[in-house]
């Protein structure tokens, strides 16, 4: 009850036990509607009598209350609420209290985010989110790889979608990561069905920071950092490469009756070598970091703005290799009237990337160590005489390419309170991304360079016309727009039943086109290399383009949730797509999920267990995926042989239908079954979350190859089953020793197994991949096997000449296909994320740590030996000779090796992702700032790993480059020292 004294004005600071402001904190007299609301430096202001009771409450912090004495400064410090429970999640369309939540989701926040340096927001969730595995990519400006609860498509994405302030894109590139508020993972289908045929492979929500009320708050925060190779592979020097060179022409005159040894014609090299080049380093760089972010926050009752700008400038390893990003946001709430409310949101990335082939990576690992970069002449080294692999310096050099991109984000998205519990939202969307591609080669050049002995009259021998130069300007073009209608009721009657439901319907348009120019003998000057009309037309290519089909797809989609009492939950969703992407009959699909919680501390048998919470749940959905390979409907004719045919026999040509496509081909459906538990312990200082799943595709796209008796070359159909099942885990800890020491710790651990569960055609093709462009192959999909199984032949042994001894698993006496076998997956079992914080008085530190197990990785470097390339200088010190037999390295060779389980290595490693060490300055010496932080940064310093290459993290597809090092980027250790402040 409001006292009856007289009233003052009183002011007062409201901050966290770590005296940061908490701005937009909410003061409100006890059992009044009167109050305010604290600005950007948690300072409030109110009319109050003394022995009023101030409610100071503030979104994850324990509610605090203060009497009005006869002061009129007050300094409130809230305590964090441990209770994670209790915090709200971003969903689809909309928001749940994580108490009521029936699904699985993980949420990263953006404050844990601005505390390090992070290029790339998806690297923030490595080690943080279980059951998501980040394969990440070091290289300038490329994004992370990300797979949600396993691979569940062949040949389709597996990528996530992302959703950022309700914009559906297919990458987060463009972000700038302290805009980021919050992330969210949506795992399982409950959570994910409200995406219908786009949710298959998770979904990962993201909200931007929006301005609050109060005046306007200045936030810059910055770091600069040096980055380099963590993992170096120790390479053998020019005397080591000599005398392995020798050995092995030693063994192919041995041998000189094997036809693999019809063109070797070199002769021993000698000793005394001139050179001895360590070839990455003079393809390498200390790579440099910088990134920039200034950012304008604070508003009116009514007006509301978050403005903010990103500079991220990166110079590669990889010499030449650069890339920068300028970013811009202005986030805008208007509230126009009580029942009605606007938001806009709108991003703009530039960015320019100067790209460098990373196949350098490749040639530098293999180019032999006597060659020079540069001869005494100042040409190019060259080593055409003895092997064919290129001066990888002479390749960057030659290698002009720029790129440009310029994308637009935007939303208009309105609110309207139809009535109390009821509200209509309506928002428009618009994605533009426009590309800018630039190629000029020196082909005359690169040929004169790529040996001494090359010479014009050698170019132009047998064409005197042959181009000299080379140029492409291409421009590309790609939109969406999207529109979401839908209504929101939640209201709780009686004090106990809350309901929750979402209604709406969307629409989307998407396309995409390209333009290439082409010229030929353009001007070397390299202000002329891309006006193309200063060179010649090349007939063969003198223009290509191309416009898309336009993609559209419809959908109507609900949500409703019920609980009583915060106890009993059950919640449903449902999805009814409409894509243009599919043929007529097959464009239309529906899918759903139902789930259901108990909070089982509600009931009264638990009120004094150990538990503060213990939730209950349980869900199952489909979902879908759309962006799985499509065939055109095209009929390809072919002409066959002549056949005497009607009533004089005459000899007709005939004509076959060479190919089909399934007339039925569609999105892939999964379907997935979630029970998990949801626990606090000892005073919500203990945390948790486990889950158990099953998800299958069992309409997964495979290819079918017919019988020759057919005259039908191979499809696609839905013969396929993938399943993946799991579990998932997590467990974190906060607490406080004293008033000045706080420390938390937090681990996640995950499980998944994977396999193509059955195929359900006997016309199966076990299709082939992995190639390493030595005519060999690494993987096949079989039934019963996990996706992208490498295939390979079984060394059991070395024999008393030092060659491998391959298992023969036929007996039938050869060598042969039939002797492969499977050997494991790149795909991981397990993985675990561990981390570490304190605080103490000002300073504060992080560790966090990342472990993969179960996976396989493929050295396809190693296996690239034809004939005198370098090798690794472990091969050198182990192989075997006469006078030292090896049980476990061969003898010196020059030939194509088999794809066989010795270049198979453990993918398992254990990395120390990062360790941050900050101290903010007290008040008294940062006086003009409201805060100031600075840090050092170590990202990736330390990594305990078995693979001897550069990084066992290989993204690609299961048929493709991933878990395979070949023209792969390495992993980099980057050290940084960073501010970040406020004012």
């Amino acid at each position: 009850m409001q006292s009856i004294w007289a009233q003052q004005i009183i002011k007062g600071t409201v901050t966290d036990v770590n005296k940061v402001p908490l701005p937009g904190a909410s003061v409100l007299i006890k059992g009044t509607t009167t109050g305010s609301q604290t600005d950007f430096d948690g300072v409030f202001s109110l009319q109050a009598s003394t022995n009023d009771v101030l409610v100071v409450s503030y979104l994850g912090y324990i509610t605090q209350e203060v009497t009005v004495t006869s002061s009129v400064n007050y300094t409130v410090i809230l305590q964090e609420d441990l209770n994670q429970l209790d915090e709200v999640v971003v969903v689809g369309y909309g928001t749940q209290k994580k108490a009521v939540l029936t699904s699985s989701v993980s949420s990263v926040k953006g404050a844990d985010l601005a505390k390090e340096p992070i290029l790339n927001a998806t690297q923030a969730l490595q080690g943080k989110a279980a059951g998501v595995q980040v394969i990440a990519s070091d290289a300038p400006g490329q994004a992370s790889t990300i797979i949600i609860r396993g691979l569940g498509t062949v040949g389709g994405s597996s990528d996530p979608l992302y959703v950022v302030d309700g914009i559906l894109t297919g990458n987060i590139n463009n972000l700038n990561t302290s805009d980021i508020q919050t992330m969210s993972v949506l795992k399982d289908a409950a959570a994910k069905a409200i995406y219908g045929n786009r949710g298959a492979n998770g979904v990962i929500i993201i909200t931007t920071k929006r301005g609050k009320e109060g005046k306007m708050q200045i936030s810059f925060d910055a770091y600069t950092g040096v980055r380099d190779v963590l993992s170096r592979v120790k390479m053998a020097n020019a005397s080591e490469y000599v005398i392995y060179s020798n050995e092995g022409r030693l063994r192919d005159l041995r041998r000189d009756d094997d036809p693999n040894n019809d063109n070797d014609t070199g002769s021993f090299f000698p000793t005394n070598q001139l050179y001895d080049t360590n070839w990455l380093d003079e393809i390498t760089r200390l790579g440099r970091v910088s990134n920039y972010n200034l950012s304008l926050s604070g508003g009116s009752e009514k007006i509301k703005a978050f403005f903010s700008a990103g500079l991220n400038d990166e110079e590669g390893i990889l010499k030449g290799n650069d890339f920068r990003r300028f970013t811009l946001r202005s986030n805008i709430d208007y509230e126009i009237s009580e029942k009605l409310s606007l938001s806009q949101t709108a991003s703009i990335q530039l960015a320019n990337v100067t790209p460098k082939i990373y196949g350098a990576f490749t040639t530098a690992y293999k180019q032999a160590p006597i060659v020079p970069v540069y001869d005494e002449q100042g040409r190019f080294g060259s080593a055409a005489a003895f092997n064919n692999v290129g001066n990888p310096v002479k390749d960057l050099f030659f290698q002009n390419e720029k790129q440009r991109f310029f994308k637009v984000q935007g939303s208009l998205k309105l609110d309207y309170k139809i009535i109390e519990p009821l509200t209509f939202t309506s928002q428009f969307s618009i994605e533009s991304e426009y590309g800018r591609f630039y190629s000029f080669t020196d082909i005359l050049g690169s040929f004169l360079a790529g040996n001494p002995a090359n010479t014009e009259a050698d170019y132009f021998r047998e064409n005197p016309d042959r181009e000299r130069t080379a140029a492409s300007v291409t421009h590309t073009n790609h939109y969406n727009w999207f529109i979401d209608n839908y209504v929101t009721f939640n209201k709780t009657f009686q004090e106990a039943h809350t309901i929750k439901a979402t209604f709406g319907a969307s629409a989307q348009e998407s396309r995409g086109e390209s333009l290439t120019g082409y010229r030929v003998n353009v001007p070397l000057d390299a202000n002329l290399n891309y006006i193309l009309n200063a060179g010649d037309v090349d007939d063969r290519q003198a223009a290509s383009g191309s416009l898309g089909v336009k993609d559209r797809l419809y959908s109507y989609f609900a949500r409703a949730s019920y609980d009583y009492k915060n106890k009993y939950l059950v919640s449903g969703s449902y999805r009814r797509d409409g894509s243009s992407k599919f043929q007529e009959g097959n464009r239309i699909g529906d899918f759903f999920a139902v789930s259901v919680g108990w909070v089982v501390t509600e009931e009264n048998f638990m009120k004094n267990s150990a538990f503060d919470i213990l939730k209950l749940r349980a869900s199952y959905g489909e979902v879908g995926n759309q962006n799985v390979p499509l065939q055109q409907i095209v009929q390809t004719t072919g002409s066959g042989g002549f056949y005497a045919f009607g009533p004089n026999q005459a000899l007709q040509q005939g004509t076959t239908i060479a190919s089909t496509i399934s007339p039925d081909l569609t999105w892939e459906t999964t379907e997935e079954y979630n029970i998990g538990a949801e626990f606090t312990l000892f005073d919500y200082k203990l945390s948790g979350e486990v889950d158990f799943y099953r998800k299958e595709t069992p309409d997964a796209i495979v290819p079918v190859a017919l019988p020759d008796v057919f005259g039908l070359g191979g499809f696609d159909d839905h013969i396929g089953s993938v399943l993946n099942k799991g579990v998932e885990a997590s467990l974190n800890w906060k607490d406080k020793i004293g008033e000045k020491f706080n420390y938390s710790f937090g681990v996640n651990f995950a499980y998944n197994e994977n396999e193509l569960a059955e195929v359900k055609s006997i016309f199966f093709n076990e299709s082939i991949g992995g190639g390493i462009n030595n005519g060999q192959y690494t993987k096949r999909v079989r039934e019963g096997y996990p996706l992208g199984s490498f295939y390979l032949y079984d060394v059991i042994g070395i024999d008393d000449k030092g060659e491998f001894v391959y298992d023969d698993v036929n007996n039938n006496g050869l060598i042969d296909e039939d002797d492969r076998k499977f050997m494991g997956s790149f795909l991981p079992k397990y993985t675990l994320g561990f981390n570490f914080g304190i605080e103490y008085n000002n300073f504060d530190f992080t560790v966090d740590t990342y472990t993969s197990l179960g996976a396989k990785v493929y050295n396809g470097k190693k296996a690239q030996r034809f004939s005198n390339e370098n090798i690794e200088q472990s091969v050198f010190n182990n192989r075997w000779t006469s006078g030292r037999p090896s049980n476990t390295t061969p003898i010196a060779f020059n030939e194509v090796p088999l794809s066989s389980d010795y270049y198979l290595e453990s993918a398992d490693f254990f990395r120390i992702n990062n360790i941050t060490l900050g101290y903010t300055l007290p008040d008294s010496i940062s006086s003009f700032f409201s805060s100031v932080r600075i840090y050092a940064t170590a990202k990736n310093p330390i990594i305990f790993k078995e693979f001897s290459g550069f990084t066992p993290e290989l993204p690609g597809s299961p048929l493709g480059n991933a878990g395979i090092e070949l023209d792969a980027y390495p992993t980099l250790k980057s050290f940084h020292i960073g501010i970040n402040t406020s004012f």
